[in-house]
């Protein structure tokens, strides 16, 4: 059986959060540098309206070739980034960093994402034991809920479904004052009522009892869609100087990193950074994703192996940081990190909390890839 990577990525690919334009349409020219073809030449369209790599194509004639610098840079399907003006007395880095927050503060204000998390947040987190109960009766089970809670969600359980059952913990009654019969809440040194000094009785805090309870994937139930939020794909070109030289860092680090296929690994991951040292970059995805991978792994390997920081805010760290490098390189992961961060960090307190984690660690691969 494989090991499990320490970092897995599996976000999921559901409808746009802002959809591109819809297939089929045609989009005005609006770049401020184009120029009209010549009417003499308008024979000539056809020849550049399609890659070259088609089967079929022909090359330009020479007495034709100085119009080759119409057409020859193509649009990446990325956008590259503009350079960030910093303030006086303001690094780059600083400045990076502000473009973020402003990003992932934008989704957090979106009534798109709060709805998204007014939802999430009715889907309670199993325990270990529980989430393998829900393994063995359902395997392919995605989004689990009661009964009731499924219908405060508009939708409900089709007739016949068999509930998958789980154990729910009973816990004894809470510990009462001695002195005033108040109730002591879990945790609590002294009474609420009477300020009398208390001690917890553990095996209050424990439970003594399980019970059995049904619950049900949302595949057993019909009703209204769920919101989505989406966390889109890279697409397009890299920046490969970039490229080269964080594989070069990688392997002054002693880290390897692969690129093999590994069919058994969920569609959806892009990649896994293994302590001690071990990335791996899915080869399928479009090479623009395959750089911004190799970003937030390389960020994984500084934040756990280097700076030691706690695993708690590992990804909102590794994907901030990934940003600020290729940002840095004018690389822009924006479209996918700052919907990355906003959903590791849902209250905004989280990424203002690792900004110096984030500063530090793309900091120090900043240095390593300009050969500080």
């Amino acid at each position: 059986m494989p090991r499990q990577p320490l970092y897995p990525h599996e976000p999921k690919r559901k409808t746009p959060l802002y959809p591109h334009q819809p297939k089929g349409t045609v989009m005005p020219q609006t770049m401020p540098d184009a120029e009209p073809v010549p009417a003499r030449y308008n024979h000539l369209a056809g020849w550049f309206d399609m890659p070259q790599t088609i089967a079929g194509a022909e090359p330009v004639p020479r007495r034709l070739q100085h119009l080759i610098t119409w057409v020859d840079e193509p649009l990446p399907d990325i956008a590259f980034m503009p350079a960030v003006e910093a303030s006086p007395g303001e690094g780059k880095v600083e400045a990076l960093l502000k473009k973020l927050e402003a990003g992932v503060e934008t989704i957090h204000q979106s009534d798109n994402f709060r709805l998204f998390l007014t939802t999430m947040s009715k889907f309670r987190d199993y325990s270990f034991g529980n989430q393998i109960l829900i393994m063995l009766q359902k395997p392919g089970a995605t989004h689990v809920a009661g009964f009731v809670a499924w219908k405060e969600l508009g939708r409900w359980v089709k007739k016949g479904e068999a509930g998958i059952a789980i154990l729910a913990p009973v816990f004894l009654p809470r510990q009462e004052c001695t002195q005033c019969g108040a109730k002591i809440p879990k945790g609590a040194r002294f009474c609420p009522g009477c300020g009398t000094e208390t001690s917890e009785d553990p095996d209050i805090a424990s439970p003594r009892y399980f019970r059995t309870v049904y619950v049900f994937d949302i595949s057993q139930t019909d009703g209204e869609p769920l919101p989505e939020f989406d966390v889109p794909t890279l697409t397009g070109a890299m920046n490969t100087d970039l490229w080269h030289k964080t594989l070069a860092l990688m392997q002054k680090q002693g880290v390897r990193v692969g690129f093999e296929p590994q069919p058994h690994q969920a569609p959806g991951i892009k990649g896994y950074y293994r302590q001690p040292a071990e990335i791996w970059v899915r080869p399928e995805e479009p090479p623009a994703q395959q750089l911004k991978t190799l970003l937030h792994e390389a960020a994984h390997h500084y934040s756990a192996s280097v700076f030691r920081i706690p695993r708690a805010d590992a990804e909102t760290i590794a994907e901030s940081a990934a940003y600020v490098i290729g940002a840095h390189y004018g690389f822009d992961t924006g479209v996918r990190s700052f919907p990355y961060v906003a959903l590791w960090s849902r209250d905004k307190k989280v990424l203002k909390a690792n900004l110096k984690s984030i500063q530090d660690v793309s900091t120090r691969i900043l240095e390593g890839l300009e050969g500080g």
